[in-house]
């Protein structure tokens, strides 16, 4: 820890304000997002047969990504780091952001969305983030992965994109969880001195601090799938990227533990939905979030529940990356 302190220490001014320019950028762009929702009718429509089931008893608009998506570029452009690495990352966003625009507007298959997701996912790979390598427990040395890796990031980036999705369910949920999220990982990323990655951790941060103004129950706008799944595919490919030329299971430590709750209703859902002889891929409404809702929980009690778990394993997460040594 003794790292993070020191670079916490010297960058402290940049951390502040790449904090401050997210938040700044997000506030700015939200109240924008909400009107164009409106205005092209990209809103949270009531279920209909065979789509994603909804609880809102109004329709909201879902441009939230329009916001994050904007304030996220603008601080890449501040950092100013051009290098193949962030601009994959950059392109590899981009795809996902304006692919899951058409299905926030349109609606989307299956198919098309996983589609968009694995081009988004090899767009980053081709640019360098990918695991390549892993500690060896019966050495000092790093025993090299190849072709099992790139499959391995694959999965973590598509994995953790839809896991992000998943918990998008309830107001303020998603966003706050992700923004606990991007602090803790941000911590990983000064520990490897990885100064580019630890601003615009930051700056996510501070833009989902002014979104959660507008996303707080009761929501004015919310994420939509094309504000979840960037979230989710930025802080896989981020935790990825962190984890270049290092020990794989150190960097990874951090947003497994961090993003435990969606992880986790990832692997129930598919497992429920299969019990029942249903496809892994159908929506229902039987996350935890929502069985909490029917227990009587408000959404507010919910979502400040799931900070504070999510706190809770980010610090188990860091002590295992950095307290074990």
């Amino acid at each position: 820890m003794e790292e993070i302190l020191i670079f916490a220490k010297i960058h402290l001014t940049e951390i502040k304000l790449y904090f401050f320019y997210g938040f700044f950028f997000s506030s700015f762009f939200t109240p924008i997002a909400i009107y164009l929702g409106r205005k092209f009718g990209i809103v949270d429509r009531l279920s209909r047969k065979g789509e994603r089931n909804k609880i809102n008893e109004r329709p909201f608009p879902r441009t939230g990504g329009l916001s994050i998506y904007l304030s996220f570029v603008l601080i890449f452009l501040i950092i100013g780091n051009f290098s193949r690495q962030i601009v994959g990352i950059v392109i590899g966003s981009s795809i996902i952001f304006f692919g899951m625009m058409l299905d926030d507007k349109k609606g989307l298959s299956v198919l098309q969305k996983f589609s968009i997701q694995f081009t988004g996912a090899f767009v980053v790979i081709m640019t360098g983030t990918a695991f390549k390598a892993i500690t060896n427990p019966f050495g000092d040395d790093m025993l090299r992965l190849g072709w099992i890796g790139i499959v391995f990031t694959v999965i973590w980036i598509v994995g953790i994109t839809n896991a992000v999705n998943i918990i998008d369910g309830l107001d303020g949920l998603a966003a706050g969880v992700v923004m606990i999220s991007s602090i803790s990982i941000s911590l990983v990323a000064m520990f490897k001195g990885n100064l580019s990655l630890s601003l615009l951790l930051f700056g996510i941060s501070g833009t989902l601090v002014a979104f959660l103004i507008y996303n707080f129950h009761p929501a004015r706008i919310i994420l939509g799938d094309s504000g979840s799944e960037l979230l989710g595919f930025l802080l896989a490919v981020i935790s990825v990227a962190g984890a270049y030329k290092t020990a794989t299971l150190l960097s990874i430590a951090v947003p497994l533990f961090t993003l435990g709750i969606p992880i986790t209703e990832v692997f129930t859902s598919i497992l429920r939905r299969l019990k029942a002889g249903n496809s892994p891929f159908k929506y229902d409404t039987e996350h935890i979030h929502y069985m909490l809702l029917r227990k009587g929980w408000s959404q507010r009690k919910i979502a400040i529940m799931y900070y504070f778990v999510t706190f809770f394993l980010s610090a188990i997460g860091l002590y295992i990356a950095f307290g074990v040594r």
